[in-house]
């Protein structure tokens, strides 16, 4: 059987075809026809390859075949085709991340606990590292509001992914075009999603994938009803998702999909997609040249979320974790036709 992969890789296109995939019948044998060669958006190869993923573990008793796979040069570099399983390119993490880009990179949960342990550290102080690092191959820069303002929207979503999830391992691939001022990043994983993650708090029990979405960017909402109870700087408050997606719709986007629903954010804008994607994912799309003093931007947001959290039953009203409101923290121990 004979699957185009779709002309559009506009995130709302991805999401059709994921539900296109799971609607299709049995057969022996299912040939992807990647197409003429395109633009592979960060954030769309991310969603695209957990979706084919996914349909070849769910028929794993069948064939799948690739074909004008080739074409695609830059996600090939990414590691785009190897994520997923088809050996063309380079594997995740294999490419050296220069030109302001960071290719599909594997983020495996056991080995940040396991570093956090070896250093003696929190699990957050191993997270801000990552995210810095990631952060320094996207700017050029170890300082200033981009340099910051990445570090920070990272971190805070590969906590969410780590903390909540139960994935054992996250992808992330981003790429910063200083011409265009316009920086995308995309994180995401094959775990709970948000709808299950939630329900472990009662007050939040009940919703639906797109009830759980909307809510999970309240501020001080969060699946863990102990949330903003402690006095640990990387304690889980129910903040970083409404602070990092404050901060993209300041001139850019903020995109979350997970289970049957998808959300995209402006400014201005709310609109809802539908969705088919196993776990969660994150795309942050940042106007540089729109960017302010960060840590103006995080007190505001910070105030006005606290004030918006008395009105949520089982939020957090009382504070956003320390991380959450900061910049940085200081380091405790800072150191042809192809089967798939």
């Amino acid at each position: 059987m004979l699957v185009t992969i779709p002309t559009s890789l506009a995130p709302p296109s991805v999401l059709a075809f994921a539900s296109d995939l799971d609607e299709l019948p049995m057969a022996d044998e299912y040939e992807f026809d990647f197409g003429r060669a395109r633009w592979f958006p960060p954030f769309s190869m991310l969603l695209l390859s957990i979706i084919l993923k996914r349909f070849r573990d769910s028929r794993s008793h069948c064939r799948c075949r690739a074909r004008n796979h080739e074409h695609h040069s830059y996600a090939a570099h990414l590691g785009f085709f190897y994520s997923f399983g088809l050996q063309h390119g380079n594997l995740p993490g294999e490419a050296p991340g220069s030109d302001n880009y960071v290719p599909i990179t594997k983020l495996a949960v056991a080995d940040i606990r396991r570093e956090a342990l070896e250093r003696w550290v929190e699990v957050g102080d191993v997270v801000e590292t990552r995210a810095r690092e990631l952060s320094a191959v996207l700017t050029r820069a170890d300082r200033g509001p981009l340099y910051d303002t990445l570090a920070y929207s990272i971190r805070e979503i590969i906590r969410n992914a780590v903390e909540h999830s139960e994935a054992a391992e996250l992808f992330l691939c981003a790429q910063h075009w200083p011409s265009r001022n316009q920086v995308e990043v995309g994180i995401a994983d094959a775990g709970l999603g948000i709808r299950q993650s939630l329900s472990r708090n009662t007050s939040f029990a009940g919703l639906d994938d797109r009830e759980a979405i909307q809510m999970a960017l309240m501020p001080g909402v969060s699946g863990n009803p102990l949330a903003g109870k402690g006095t640990d700087v990387w304690q889980n408050s129910g903040y970083g998702l409404y602070m990092t997606n404050r901060i993209c719709r300041n001139g850019g986007s903020f995109m979350l999909c997970s289970g049957s629903a998808a959300l995209h954010l402006t400014a201005t804008d709310k609109v809802d997609l539908v969705g088919n994607m196993p776990g969660t994912a994150v795309r942050l799309l940042i106007n540089t040249e729109r960017l302010p003093d960060l840590r103006d931007q995080l007190g505001r947001f910070h105030s006005e979320g606290r004030q918006a959290a008395q009105a949520i039953r089982g939020a957090n009203r009382s504070f956003a974790s320390t991380a959450s409101q900061m910049l940085s923290v200081d380091f405790r121990n800072e150191p042809t036709h192809e089967d798939f």
